[in-house]
Order: C-alpha cells, then structure tokens, then sequence
C-alpha cells in the first residue's frame, strides 16, 4: 500500500488522469460503436445509451475531482486548455441601476 512518504503526487495525478481519460473515451467510443451497429432508434441501443452516458458523465466527474484535488502547480489537466483569455470590458450603464429584488424607497 502507497503511504504518502513515498508516492509522487503529481506522477500519481498523472497516471490517475490518463487512466480516467481513456476510459471515459472508451465508454464514449462504445456508445458510437453500438449506435453504428445496431442503429440509434434500436430497442438495444436505446436501452443501454443512458447507462453509458451516466458512467461518462460519472468518470468525468470523477477527472473534475482529481483537477481539484491535485496541486496547483499540476499541469496534467490542461491539454487543449489556451494560455490567454480575452474578456471583454464592463459595458456602461445610461440609465438608473436595477438589482433583482431592489424596489427603491
């Protein structure tokens, strides 16, 4: 059994990530392969279609908790992620400034 004296962190965030990614494109790539072979109006791939994309949804739940419980310097997660963000500047406001809720008074 790994203790935390002599486990990696961010090999292990590696490994862990990897591993959950390619299941996740494993269920998605079945779910393609069954609706290619037995249709997507078929009794069998309308049976089991929800089940699958439950799990993917769950595996990828579970990669969004490794992202969040890795250390920050872990750079593991951010494959297809762009370096820059453009954000636009706050729009100015012409008239009076309403708040849900605020009736003035």
């Amino acid at each position: 059994m790994a203790t935390g004296k002599n486990i990696n962190v961010e090999s292990y965030c590696d490994g862990m990530y990897t591993r959950l990614e390619a299941v996740k494109e494993h269920i998605v790539a079945m779910r393609k392969d069954v609706a290619k072979t037995f249709g997507p109006e078929s009794e069998l791939f309308r049976s089991h279609d929800r089940h699958l994309l439950d799990i993917a949804e769950y595996v990828d739940w579970k990669l969004q908790i490794l992202v969040k419980a890795c250390p920050f310097e872990w750079h593991g997660a951010d494959k297809g992620v762009e370096p820059s963000v453009s954000v636009k500047s706050p729009e100015r406001q012409t008239g009076p400034e309403f708040s849900g809720g605020y009736l003035g008074g």
